[in-house]
């Protein structure tokens, strides 16, 4: 038997339905405005960034205990970030160039492979936002590791990370990408000669990734990959984005996480010709852009409950953008930014 629904009746299921959404309405309207409370509660002042500029501005500045070659530095930024490797994207020939330039340059310091030929292939799928719902691009990468067995605790490891890979060519357009991330590898790679000469107690595996602008690929595979047991990690230290400031300032993140780092830290900010400030690492909601967590590779070993610090710079003017080149670097800064790297990887070698 077919029953008509009465106006009323129709009414009311309508009725109903609006309620509901009315409810669905307030309780979004209460989750935004919270979360927006709960942004806001994270601004500047909460993370004390006048307060430490205050405190480190009547600091001794001193040499700090090791200091990169200048020259070396500089230069391997300036051929990164030249037009030969077309923007080191991930899965393209300028990446590949870029890979084989850096197997020689690790050969050249005598740093040993800590896999045969020195590079770890992987592979994942990019994906587009028209390949959302399909399988996406499959993509290969590789990341390049090398190592400096410890001299006394040759089991226990520090992994000093930096990705090579930046964005390619877009419309036409090299995106150089010296700052993002040449200067963070010139970093690694001058970590490495020192500690080729200076052997270190702990093993010191030095990992170029790639894929980390496509989601930390390169970092997440190695990680995953078991080619190096996470829980004899005991500090991941990665650079990305060490040449420029427009304030002058490096932030070391991490000590939120891991309040015991700043005994490593403090005597060498106390002494930095440059600025260093921590921050970038108190919870935040997810779609905060000044959480730097997850913001480059040290998130992979975070989320491995591995101890991280990151040294790297607000972003700038030509943060991803075909302006990030070595004639926009500012070269005594950046110089100064590597020496406190060196430096902090020197002290972690010699905590216990």
């Amino acid at each position: 038997m077919l029953i008509e629904t009465t106006p009323s009746r129709a009414q009311g299921w309508r009725a109903a339905i609006w309620r509901r959404l009315k409810r669905l309405l307030i309780v979004a309207a209460i989750v935004v405005v919270a979360g927006w409370l709960y942004a806001a509660s994270f601004s500047p002042e909460r993370e004390n960034w006048d307060g430490q500029r205050a405190e480190l501005a009547n600091r001794a500045v001193q040499s700090l205990p090791v200091q990169p070659d200048r020259d070396a530095l500089l230069s391997d930024v300036r051929e990164l970030a030249s037009e030969i490797y077309a923007g080191r994207r991930v899965d393209s020939d300028g990446g590949r160039l870029a890979a084989d330039y850096l197997v020689g340059r690790l050969q050249a310091l005598g740093i040993a492979p800590l896999v045969p030929g020195y590079r770890q292939p992987f592979s994942f799928q990019r994906k587009r936002i028209r390949q959302f719902w399909t399988g996406g691009i499959d993509t290969h990468g590789v990341n390049l590791l090398g190592v400096v067995r410890g001299q006394s605790r040759p089991d226990d490891y520090l992994v000093v990370s930096a990705h090579y890979d930046h964005l390619g060519e877009h419309n036409g357009a090299i995106y150089p990408g010296a700052d993002d991330n040449a200067s963070g590898v010139a970093t690694l790679l001058a970590a490495a000669a020192h500690f080729k000469a200076h052997p270190p107690a702990h093993s010191i595996v030095f990992a170029l990734f790639d894929g980390e602008e496509t989601g930390m690929a390169g970092a997440r595979h190695f990680v995953d990959s078991g080619v190096l047991s996470m829980a004899k990690v005991r500090l991941n230290l990665n650079f990305d984005m060490l040449s420029r400031s427009s304030d002058g300032v490096l932030f070391a993140t991490g000590t939120w996480q891991h309040p015991e780092l700043k005994a490593l830290v403090d005597p060498l900010r106390a002494q930095a010709p440059i600025v260093v400030l921590y921050g970038h690492d108190q919870p935040r909601p997810f779609w905060d852009s000044e959480d730097w967590v997850h913001a480059s590779d040290h998130g992979c070993f975070h989320d491995a409950c591995v101890p991280f610090l990151y040294l790297g710079v607000p972003d700038h003017a030509d943060y991803h953008r075909p302006g990030d080149t070595f004639d926009a670097i500012d070269a005594d800064f950046f110089v100064d930014c590597a020496a406190f790297a060196l430096s902090l990887v020197a002290a972690a070698d010699a905590a216990e």
